[in-house]
Parts: C-alpha cells; structure tokens; sequence
C-alpha cells in the first residue's frame, strides 16, 4: 500500500464479509506465514489467537495512520 508500505490484514469496515490479506511490498517472504495464521484465525474464530496481527487492520489505512517500523536497517 502506498500509506506505509506493509501488509493490510482484516475486515473492510464498510463492506461486509471482505477481508484483506495483501500490500506487502516486499515483506512478503518475512511476513506471509504468520500473516496465513492469522487470516484462518480470523476466519475460523473470529479473532487472532496466536499473535496481535491487529495493528495491520484497515482500519489504520482509513483513518491515514501508517505503520511505522522501528526496526528498519
């Protein structure tokens, strides 16, 4: 995505029953197993059980809030 260059993972919050799993720039490879996880949890039961995906949601997109990565090298 062109806000902040990570994934987008979760629900839209206008359009029901549309999930996102995409945008991930090249974080793919490092990023896509968990992210796998918790899209099925999010699926299955409504909620990540296994890590806190929820700072990638759409919702940070909407409201212009980029995710900013304080690891970068």
């Amino acid at each position: 995505n062109r806000l902040d260059q990570n994934a987008v993972l979760g629900p839209h919050d206008q359009v029901g029953n549309f999930h996102f799993l995409n945008g991930f720039s090249g974080h793919g490879l490092q990023q896509s197993p968990a992210m796998g996880r918790g899209i099925a949890e999010l699926l299955t039961y409504g909620g990540f059980r296994t890590l806190d995906l929820s700072p990638f949601g759409y919702g940070r997109i909407a409201r212009a809030e980029p995710l900013v990565e304080k690891a970068v090298i």
